[in-house]
């Protein structure tokens, strides 16, 4: 287990409360969009959510008792899958609607079925023996799903004619591939994880800003609201 300090361990509440924000504000935007069964994409922030206070709490509780409770930081993926997999499904919703209004609550089964096969393919892993035979099914439904709904967002926002905020959408997942590197050292020293967790704030951060943006937007507000583009798709 590594050593954390209290100040590293209270700073990754900074990027988790960040990231609240931000998935507030997008399922929000599924609401504002009056998509079918909206309450999934909020179900969905509620996961993303959940996923990173519990990443937060284990760091805190091993900081202050010592105890390493791995339960509690496996929890991250598995939370956070079906989380953004339910936003993004919300998002491409919201996308749509905001073109056509021909959306119908059946398209809920294809993120629901995906989730699905997902925690499927992992239960398999993990009854055929697989060392931690879980943590890919879920770890590639968590990544592939952030990517699509950063570039729905990218493209939502575009669209609207908010290419600043657009490009703030890709500041989060820019920061996601520069963590790649960071994640797969064999060790950690203090400095790197501050590094981490700064790298993360800053992602969450325009990740907020921007889903606030565009959440302003889509509510008509004088300051966030801009001309939908009349581009095809």
């Amino acid at each position: 287990m590594e050593d954390f300090t209290l100040g590293l361990a209270l700073y990754d509440f900074v990027p988790v409360g960040l990231t609240a924000v931000a998935v507030y504000f997008l399922a929000q935007v599924t609401r504002t969009s009056r998509v079918p069964a909206a309450g999934l994409a909020v179900l969905g922030a509620l996961l993303i959510v959940a996923a990173g206070v519990s990443k937060a709490t284990w760091k805190l509780n091993a900081t202050l008792t010592g105890q390493d409770l791995t339960w509690l930081a496996s929890l991250l993926f598995p939370l956070m899958a079906p989380g953004f997999a339910l936003l993004a499904a919300g998002i491409w919703a919201s996308r749509r609607l905001d073109r056509d209004r021909s959306v119908l609550a059946s398209f809920w089964l294809v993120p629901l079925l995906l989730i699905g096969l997902a925690f499927a393919a992992a239960i398999y892993r993990m009854a055929t023996g697989v060392e931690r035979g879980w943590f890919l099914p879920i770890m590639s439904l968590a990544s592939i799903s952030n990517i699509i709904l950063t570039l729905l967002l990218f493209a939502f926002a575009w669209q609207r004619g908010q290419r600043a905020v657009a490009m703030l959408f890709t500041v989060n997942l820019a920061m996601v591939f520069a963590l790649i590197p960071i994640a797969q050292m064999d060790s950690h020293s203090i400095a790197m994880h501050w590094l981490e967790q700064t790298l993360t704030a800053v992602g969450a951060g325009a990740f907020a800003y921007a889903a606030f943006r565009l959440y302003q937007a889509m509510k008509g507000s004088p300051s966030g609201a801009a001309k939908p583009s009349v581009a095809p798709v």
